[in-house]
């Protein structure tokens, strides 16, 4: 008699695997067509207009690209951002009125259950997340991933992304604009580079970004170098480090400048005695996993070279509107 319910049970997980087959295979047909992180082609039958996006920078770069509206999902952790929130808030009354889905249980871990109840035709994750990506793919949600590594992984995957949202030439035009805005930071070879030393947020001073990172992106293309020479993501160094490496500037994420002035093994630091540490705020503005690596960039470079008559919260706030496509107010 076991057997015999055992039997019917069987048979319901065979269907159910046999239909969450066939919906893969249906999301893998269609004319558009897009290369994601991973050099995995995801291909859907019609632009993307319910799209659940996991990764908060994708969030910011889909309202760039002026995709927003075919967005249905975000991070919580958005809504608690609060320069984010603030100035996503001028882009979609949705986010205002805290009104768009969040499929999240906080930070990047989705909520797989809440994700398929919005029915999206298209989920946009970090590649770092394989366990979500693999669960939405097994229930035939198709996923693009993003890893944001890099210049060229920032670029690439804007105009990747854009393809299944009908955003082709908006994204063409954004990356053209950063790159010419770019230019004008590029040092003349023979110039002596400025030494940047960054701490990370909540007053994690003696955490820094090394060589490859996101970081050293932006401060490369300030025309400044790493003072953190390591080929490491995010070491956790000594103060005697930072003292041989000497860096020209300090420049914090989310950290006020008194969390390394109170700091009394720093205090005979020549940046710490000139008073040559900063804030980057608000962090909406600088978010180097965007194209606003850029706007890091023209910061740093204003205080690593500042010129006579250039206003650098002007500047900023035009490639804000260049970058959204409106005024952005902070």
């Amino acid at each position: 008699m076991k057997i015999f319910k055992i039997i019917p049970l069987f048979i319901t997980m065979v269907l159910l695997l046999v239909s969450c087959n066939k919906k893969t295979e249906k999301n893998q047909s269609g004319d558009i067509i897009a290369v994601d992180s991973r050099g995995k082609t995801v291909q859907l039958e019609k632009f993307a207009e319910r799209a659940v996006v996991l990764f908060a920078p994708m969030v910011d770069q889909l309202y760039m690209l002026q995709a927003g509206q075919q967005i249905i999902g975000i991070p919580e952790q958005l809504y608690l951002t609060p320069s984010t929130y603030s100035a996503l808030s001028q882009l979609d009354q949705r986010i205002a009125n805290k009104t768009l889905a969040t499929p999240t249980f906080g930070g990047r871990s989705a909520n797989l259950e809440s994700v398929v109840g919005l029915k999206p035709d298209l989920a946009v994750v970090y590649e770092v997340d394989t366990e979500t990506i693999s669960q939405l793919e097994e229930l035939g949600v198709p996923v693009f991933t993003v890893s944001s590594k890099g210049e060229a992984s920032i670029f690439n995957e804007l105009k990747e992304v854009s393809k299944l949202f009908g955003k082709e030439d908006r994204a063409d035009k954004l990356i053209q604009y950063v790159k010419g805005e770019l230019m004008k930071m590029r040092p003349e070879p023979k110039a002596v580079k400025k030494k940047v030393y960054y701490a990370w947020s909540k007053g994690r001073i003696f955490s820094t970004s090394g060589k490859g990172s996101l970081m050293d992106l932006a401060i490369e293309s300030a025309g400044a170098q790493n003072a953190c020479p390591l080929e490491m993501e995010a070491p956790n160094i000594g103060a005697e480090l930072i003292y041989q490496w000497n860096p020209d500037l300090i420049i914090l994420w989310n950290s006020e400048p008194n969390d390394v002035y109170k700091l009394k093994e720093l205090a005979a630091l020549p940046a710490v005695i000139n008073k040559q540490v900063f804030e980057l705020k608000p962090t909406f503005n600088f978010d180097p996993h965007t194209l606003k690596f850029l706007l890091f960039a023209k910061q740093l470079h204003h205080w690593c070279y500042p010129e006579k008559g250039y206003d650098p919260n002007n500047d900023i706030k035009n490639s804000l509107t260049v970058l959204y496509g409106q005024e952005i107010n902070q």
